[in-house]
């Protein structure tokens, strides 16, 4: 096996391998009851990313060669990356989101395309080979023509927008998890704009398609890889997995109902939550109720985990204390120190995810109402 065809193989390894990752990840999100009807929109959005890196999987393997009448034929579907992003950043913590008649307009754009592009699926072999051949060539000197650019980078230009769009939405709604939408938006914001960039290079260098296609695919899988990886962390899709495990747990509802109750008068009674080291086992033993009998209330009534619901009441305490006025006695590290946080980064982070801002902006904010 020569130097080229260990890169292919290489490629194709690391391609696949986040495509199977993407789909497993879409599995789960069409699963969850937490995401509710956002899920749909989320998933969508990801499979838009998935076919396009399918793309760019059968352009640096070649592969494309022997299979001409698979080109272009998700390109359409790019153009609602965007608005399903938009759509689900919108319906996303709101039950009470319907599609209205104006939001036809956002798929406007991949009508058009599809339209457009329609023609082309019915071409024969021979001049799909010669487009993709074309592709693989090296563009003349002296770059193209601002058509040609608009062409190939209209679909980057929509997702940036509508990137821009969706983090002024959550900007100004503060929904709830702002920060991770936020986070979202700026990614799928930093793809499309980094992409733009790299493509205009490209077309104006005169690079032939497959170096463009080996660094955009790196880049695409690093997004999508990131996309899941914090879908994942904030536990919104986690709950259906939990969900899963208690589906012949004997427990019933009376019963769940009490251990809720027994869970929610053990921390407004008790402080114990203020130690750094509190386990699930502590709790368990202080309300006569097995561990797992806790975990499986905590994610199926009262939708968080063990962690998050201790978190919540140190913060809780933590606000108490900034509002009393113990910053001008204690530093921040401190009082997240008093409140149960082994460190000031954890501290930070936690009051940042149950308020959007940090202690100190928190402290700010209550002095000027």
């Amino acid at each position: 096996m020569n130097s080229i065809e260990s890169f292919a193989f290489v490629i194709t390894f690391v391609l696949g391998g986040v495509i199977l990752i993407g789909c497993f990840i879409i599995m789960i999100i069409l699963k969850s009851t937490a995401l509710k009807q956002s899920r749909v929109f989320l998933a969508l959005t990801l499979v838009g990313l998935l076919q396009h890196l399918v793309t760019y999987l059968l352009f640096t393997t070649q592969l494309i060669k022997q299979w001409p009448h698979a080109f272009g034929i998700g390109y359409p579907l790019l153009f609602l990356v965007g608005p399903f992003f938009y759509m689900f950043v919108r319906s996303y913590g709101n039950t009470e989101f319907r599609l209205q008649k104006l939001d036809l307009l956002h798929i406007l754009p991949f009508i058009i395309m599809l339209s457009l592009f329609f023609p082309r699926y019915f071409e024969d072999t021979e001049a799909k080979l010669a487009l993709i051949n074309y592709y693989y060539d090296i563009l003349p000197n002296g770059g193209v023509s601002f058509s040609i650019w608009f062409q190939n980078s209209l679909h980057l230009l929509l997702l940036l927008g509508y990137a821009i769009a969706s983090f002024f939405y959550v900007y100004q709604k503060d929904k709830k998890n702002s920060v991770l939408l936020k986070r979202f938006s700026v990614l799928l914001g930093g793809l499309s704009f980094i992409e733009l960039l790299l493509q205009t290079g490209f077309l104006l260098s005169g690079a032939s398609a497959i170096t463009a296609e080996i660094v955009l695919s790196g880049l695409m899988s690093i997004t999508i890889l990131l996309l899941g990886y914090w879908i994942v962390d904030i536990k919104q899709i986690l709950p259906i997995l939990e969900n899963e495990k208690y589906k012949t747990s004997p427990l019933s509802v009376s019963r769940s109902i009490e251990i809720q109750k027994r869970i929610e008068t053990y921390f407004v009674e008790e402080t114990s939550y203020l130690y750094p080291n509190l386990k699930i086992s502590d709790v368990s033993k202080a309300i006569d109720v097995p561990s797992h009998h806790i975990s499986q209330v905590l994610s199926e009534k009262m939708n968080l985990n063990f962690y998050e619901l201790v978190n919540g009441h140190r913060i809780t305490k933590a606000k108490e204390m900034l509002r009393s006025g113990a910053l001008d006695k204690l530093s921040v590290q401190a009082i997240g120190e008093e409140c149960g946080f082994s460190s000031k980064t954890s501290f930070y982070r936690a009051f940042k995810k149950h308020t959007n801002m940090t202690p100190t902006a928190f402290l700010q904010e209550e002095r000027t109402n």
